[in-house]
């Protein structure tokens, strides 16, 4: 089994907040009417919280930079991340105020579409960053997670903590999120200054697409090198995901699974590329694994983050399509 050097830890800094799942809707309802769902499920969640989450069963120690409500829900989300034995110490709670919540509906195709109340996180700022960067000086790696979902953050100051960390010789990840307000002007100008910071930049297809105006992953991933970043990851969904680096290029496959629920897989997608980055794989090998662990996510309905020995073994398994070779050393 492989092991990661006890230096590399992830530090993590987005939104935390409750999603309320309805699986099974058929469609978005018109204004003034009403559709039914079957099955639903209250999780601790937010970008952040479903990434560390996933690391800590990968065997990444993690730490979290939030801020959460003075509530049932923040309760919630501590008591779950601290079960998982997330560094919570970065998770500030404001007084008086709610979590943040997301309502998601899934389609029976596991496809989803979802409406948020952040609450607390509009105070979320810059210096609750600051007051805990001894977490960042700490981790290897450190990631900026829904970017969108923290109103209290300004995107110049986005860029200020992205820059901070990236010249203290950390690598920086980013995963915004979708935007909102769709991507104006001014949002793509400070993405810019963003990735000009980042190591690796990891938007979904979609995301991708609407920041680049490209019609294909391949002229979205080139135009996004050129906007600042390292390298990027689109994850495609059933269609695999894509990394580039310069002039490098990879794809690769996604597994047929039976979806459950697909909300988070983005996040547990990220954990899994992240897990092989860090143990310093080749690119298409990270993709894989990144694959591999989200499929196992999205097709269980319980303890669905997956550690590392069931990934190990699904990769014996399915060699010919995931080629994992570093990670089957000495099977």
């Amino acid at each position: 089994m492989n092991t990661l050097d006890k230096n590399q830890s992830t530090c993590i800094i987005g939104n935390l907040n409750i999603d309320l799942i309805i699986q099974n809707v058929p469609r978005i309802p018109r204004w003034g009417t009403e559709v039914f769902g079957s099955g639903r499920s209250q999780v601790s969640s937010g970008q952040a919280g479903y990434l560390a989450f996933a690391l800590q069963n990968l065997g990444i120690p993690s730490s979290v930079i939030s801020l959460v409500g003075d509530d049932i829900y923040g309760q919630q989300i501590l008591r779950d991340l601290n079960n998982f034995k997330v560094n919570t110490r970065g998770v500030s709670i404001q007084p008086g105020s709610n979590t943040g919540i997301t309502v998601a509906f899934v389609r029976g195709d596991g496809e989803r579409a979802f409406i948020s109340d952040m609450a607390c996180l509009k105070h979320f700022d810059e210096n609750m960053i600051l007051s805990a960067w001894d977490l960042v000086e700490d981790a290897s790696t450190v990631c900026l997670v829904g970017v969108f979902c923290l109103p209290g953050l300004s995107l110049e100051s986005a860029v200020t903590v992205m820059k901070k960390a990236a010249h203290a010789g950390k690598t920086t990840i980013l995963d915004t999120g979708w935007d909102p307000n769709n991507w104006n002007e001014p949002t793509i100008l400070f993405l810019r200054n963003l990735l000009q910071e980042t190591t690796i930049f990891l938007p979904n297809w979609d995301e991708a697409r609407a920041i680049t105006k490209q019609n294909t992953v391949e002229k979205a991933a080139k135009a996004i090198l050129e906007m600042g970043a390292q390298k990027v990851v689109i994850k495609c969904g059933e269609r695999g995901s894509y990394t580039r680096q310069g002039d490098e290029e990879y794809w690769a496959n996604s597994r047929k699974v039976k979806v459950f629920d697909a909300v988070g897989a983005g996040d547990v997608f990220n954990a899994g590329f992240l897990y092989g980055y860090q143990q310093k794989w080749p690119l298409e090998e990270c993709l894989a694994m990144g694959n591999l662990t989200a499929s196992i996510y999205i097709s269980r309905e319980n303890n669905r983050f997956p550690k590392l020995s069931e990934i190990q073994e699904l990769a014996k398994q399915e060699k010919e399509l995931f080629p994992l070779h570093h990670f089957l050393i000495g099977e």
